[in-house]
């Protein structure tokens, strides 16, 4: 895989300015830019998505973990995140763990170490993340729904289903 120093090597000009090219930022005169873009072409060169990661300290990764994707509105909630991701220039990392505590804490501490953005956990009662591992990530923004079970500055996304119920039979009995 060929990487900025190839490319500013064979387009014989510094790796600033074929990142300034291939960023497009600064101005380089039409002639070098053609040089670079041919070296580009040549090389087969793309940026790396990691190199940039680090760089700008953001990944535009999701990470999502769910742990009863057997639920039919659990598969509408995910196919809607990953639209919303999308339209804003964002990937998602869905995790399902089956309903495996152990799972769920490997699949959870993946998607930290990949240094996603920010998290969405959709998870059962039964199976709750680890709070020593969310705890060492204190900036990151997460998302809890359908459930909560830590006491934090965490988002939470809840239904009231017993309102919803109570609302049910309202209009139905009226």
């Amino acid at each position: 895989m060929a990487t900025m120093k190839d490319v500013a090597r064979l387009a014989g000009v510094s790796t600033s300015t074929v990142s300034h090219v291939v960023n497009n930022n600064r101005f380089v005169s039409d002639s070098v830019r053609d040089k670079v873009m041919a070296a580009v072409e040549q090389l087969n060169y793309a940026p790396s998505a990691l190199a940039r990661s680090l760089k700008l300290n953001q990944t535009r990764t999701i990470g999502m973990l769910v742990t009863a994707s057997n639920n039919p509105f659990y598969a509408e909630v995910v196919r809607g995140v990953e639209r919303s991701c999308y339209e804003r220039g964002y990937s998602l990392i869905l995790c399902n763990t089956e309903e495996d505590a152990a799972r769920m804490n490997r699949s959870m501490e993946t998607l930290l170490q990949k240094r996603v953005d920010g998290l969405l956990l959709m998870c059962t009662e039964n199976h709750r993340p680890s709070q020593d591992a969310l705890s060492r990530y204190p900036s990151l923004p997460i998302v809890m729904m359908d459930w909560a079970p830590f006491e934090g500055a965490n988002d939470i996304i809840q239904d009231n289903s017993l309102l919803g119920g109570e609302m049910a039979t309202d209009h139905l009995i009226a």
